[in-house]
């Protein structure tokens, strides 16, 4: 896809996902053949169970294993600890494009969650885990592995976003701290004071719009206006 090789159809799901309105370059192998295809996600909305109402880029195939070729694979922990490694990875890869495509005005942004999504998440997530035919400790290990896998997720979220170059923040300080190790002098006090105040804005102004998308998603507005008509 679009020059990259491609390991597992997640990456697929992904990458599609998010080049919504996109052309996109694909090479794919039928029977002995190698064929080029050019392909355009287009952009839909739909339910997630987990989410809510997503805005997202399809290309209208479905990727399914053939019989038989699903496998569980069980890794040595070494070559755990580097499918974590490259778990990590892919989950930043896919913030930094997300958020890229934001600042470049090709996303909406309406995709932001805060404390209530990730409440909400939560309980759906425990809800489809939970939500299985199989022995009660099946099903609770299945609730477990989900909550700290999402557990995970959440915080190589909340790393990458302390670690941006924002004041308040401790990439704003490791900012301030490389302008100190470069110019031999800290920078001056009341430059650091605008920097904390400007990034204090911004980061309250990230919440409240993030908590927005969340009452939006609940429909908290809609049952609101339906008990003052």
């Amino acid at each position: 896809m679009n020059g990259r090789a491609v390991e597992d159809d997640a990456t697929v799901r992904r990458m599609v996902a998010l080049s919504a309105d996109d052309s996109m370059d694909f090479v794919v192998l039928r029977g002995e053949t190698e064929v080029a295809l050019t392909a355009t996600p287009e952009r839909i909305e739909r339910s997630d169970p987990i989410a809510g109402p997503v805005r997202m880029g399809v290309l209208g195939v479905e990727l399914q294993p053939l019989a038989g070729e699903r496998r569980h694979v069980r890794y040595p922990p070494h070559e755990a600890v580097w499918q974590g490694v490259k778990e990590t990875g892919s989950v930043l890869e896919t913030t930094v494009t997300y958020l890229g495509r934001i600042i470049t005005g090709r996303e909406s942004g309406d995709q932001l969650s805060g404390p209530l999504g990730i409440a909400k998440a939560s309980g759906a997530l425990t809800n489809a885990a939970a939500d299985v035919e199989a022995s009660a400790g099946i099903r609770l290990a299945n609730v477990s592995l989900t909550l700290i896998s999402f557990a995970a997720i959440l915080s190589i979220g909340i790393g990458f976003l302390n670690l941006l170059p924002i004041p308040v923040l401790d990439g704003g300080h490791l900012l301030f701290y490389g302008y100190e190790a470069v110019a031999r002098r800290p920078l001056g006090a009341g430059v650091q004071e605008m920097g904390y105040r400007i990034g204090l804005v911004l980061l309250v102004g990230l919440m409240l719009f993030a908590t927005w998308n969340d009452l939006r998603k609940l429909s908290l507005f809609q049952f609101l206006g339906g008990l003052s008509s």
